[in-house]
């Protein structure tokens, strides 16, 4: 039997044809920008019951005379603490409210040499929009790249001695599957971490892989904001609003204050990091 030859692979391809159907829907996608906008207030909330900003930290390498680019920064979970250790951070998203949240606590915390910008990472061009930094970090963001060689490309042109990024493990959140479920759909999972790493080791570069195992608490204050949520997330037209409320309101569990929290709170991320050879 002839042997598979795994690097001719086309793992960015595959990629892309999962996250341009990643639920069978017919109806248009909502656009990142969009979505995270409507997430950012919960987000700033689930970072509080989040220990993996704390893991990540731990092991990123940094010195103070450093500079750092953090891309798909969020509400700054990883740049505002990156920011109290080195020269520089350089923090872009695409969300608009996640960097306006952002940007009043760098004023609240009277931070300088932090410098939040409303940018798409996969129209700027490395040397032009952005210039090199030290460490780039991608934490939490590789998973919303359409074309993921292409990031990962311009990810260590633009570092010029650490890369450190974060991907889904592969260890499916049940309730996601659940409510596609319930409506009779097929549920396609998210592309995990060896996309990214395979796609590296095409390119040359032989990253390290560590996977952190969380524990995380997504909280919603009502159901229907719940209900919103898992409607821009997984793309669900009106007719199928009820049935997934039905589903939530089994599922999600009520705290002591009134908050319905998300079973699913024990993620994991695969942090694949890598030295630059010229470092």
């Amino acid at each position: 039997m002839k042997s598979l030859d795994i690097t001719n692979i086309n793992w960015d391809q595959m990629w892309r044809q999962i996250k341009i159907n990643p639920v069978p829907n017919d109806l248009p996608a909502i656009s990142d920008e969009e979505r995270y906008d409507h997430m950012a207030p919960l987000f700033k909330e689930w970072m509080r019951y989040d220990d993996y900003p704390s893991k990540m930290l731990e092991r990123i390498q940094v010195k103070q005379e450093w500079s750092v680019l953090d891309i798909g920064c969020g509400t700054g979970a990883i740049a505002i603490p990156t920011a109290m250790k080195v020269k520089s951070v350089t923090a872009i998203d695409i969300s608009t409210h996640m960097l306006k949240i952002l940007k009043n606590d760098i004023e609240k915390n009277h931070i300088v040499n932090l410098k939040p910008k409303h940018l798409n990472w996969d129209n700027i061009r490395v040397g032009i929009d952005i210039h090199p930094h030290d460490v780039v970090i991608m934490s939490r963001s590789i998973g919303r790249m359409i074309n993921l060689r292409e990031s990962l490309i311009k990810v260590d042109q633009a570092a010029s001695r650490y890369v450190y990024i974060s991907a889904w493990s592969g260890k499916e959140r049940q309730i996601n599957r659940g409510i596609m479920e319930a409506l009779g759909k097929e549920y396609h999972d998210i592309p995990d971490y060896l996309y990214v790493f395979n796609i590296l080791a095409q390119m040359g570069i032989n990253p390290s892989v560590e996977h952190l195992k969380c524990s995380s608490k997504v909280v919603y204050p009502n159901i229907t904001e719940a209900l919103h949520t898992f409607q821009n997330l997984l793309h669900l037209d009106p007719t199928q609003l009820d049935a997934a409320k039905v589903f939530l309101e089994e599922n999600l569990v009520k705290r002591d204050d009134g908050w319905l929290e998300n079973p699913d709170n024990k993620p994991v991320w695969s942090l694949i990091w890598w030295k630059k050879e010229d470092s």
